[in-house]
């Protein structure tokens, strides 16, 4: 029996202090021995010379995937930069990029991606991850379309065992966006599933304020053409302590961890 931390992260791009926030996010993550990390706005600028993803997957010695996304100009420590704020997959096992998908789209909000990659566990299992971030802006109709794409495309990938859908959803638990990614999929919420203490919460701003918002989920879908779902076990809100010298979290963003119990 094999147990697989998976874990959510939006990296917060290049905001707040980039190089003391990623060398704390590195830290915390090395401390939970990741299996598998999704990750949101990763920053990724030639200009800048940073990028967020590459840094990490050296940090941690895991295998990365990125698919860039949202390119504009950003103020990088003073400057003005052409950047991209991308999705990312870290795995220390065996990595492969298979699709990435245009998610449904109004003006005035920026090209938003799905990314699926392939991951071979330990025993030779493959297991399929999507990682998304929905839309922001005020549009529930628009992030429900977007989440129900995100289910029809990780739905069609019936060859998987283990299929997980990571991601910044911009919606908490029991709102329609997700209730339309979980009808769609017939998926279950991982950090649920694995006994997450109750209410969770992931953005760090909110949470100083006293108020607990989760808007960062892990997902599983059935094994195919079964009634079953994988195990998990631990789950936990993670990358939540601050540095006791600068008083920074590594994120704007928490962590939601979860670990899958594979045979």
């Amino acid at each position: 029996m094999e147990q697989i931390r998976i874990i959510t992260i939006n990296t917060w791009k290049c905001d707040g202090n980039y190089d003391k926030r990623l060398t704390l996010m590195a830290e915390q993550l090395k401390a939970l021995s990741p299996g598998i990390i999704a990750c949101q706005e990763c920053f990724a600028s030639d200009e800048a010379n940073a990028d967020t993803l590459k840094f990490l997957s050296g940090a941690l010695n895991m295998n990365a995937c990125f698919l860039p996304a949202r390119f504009r100009k950003r103020i990088f420590k003073d400057n003005w930069v052409q950047s991209f704020s991308g999705l990312g997959i870290l795995s220390a096992f065996p990595l492969t990029a298979l699709e990435d998908y245009t998610l449904p789209e109004v003006p005035g909000d920026e090209p938003r991606k799905l990314q699926l990659a392939e991951i071979v566990l330990p025993g030779g299992d493959r297991l399929l991850i999507a990682n998304t971030h929905l839309t922001h802006l005020r549009n529930t109709g628009l992030r429900a379309a977007q989440a129900g794409f995100v289910a029809e495309k990780v739905s069609a990938f019936e060859a998987y065992k283990y299929r997980v859908v990571c991601g910044d959803f911009n919606a908490a638990p029991g709102s329609v966006e997700l209730e339309t990614l979980v009808s769609g999929t017939q998926a279950i919420d991982c950090y649920a599933a694995g006994g997450g203490a109750e209410p969770r919460y992931s953005l760090a701003e909110a949470y100083d304020r006293g108020m607990l918002i989760c808007v960062d989920h892990i997902f599983a879908l059935p094994h195919p053409g079964a009634n079953t779902y994988p195990d998990f076990v631990n789950s936990a809100i993670v990358l939540n302590s601050r540095d006791h010298e600068k008083g920074i979290y590594p994120s704007d963003h928490f962590g939601i961890s979860t670990t899958l119990v594979i045979d």
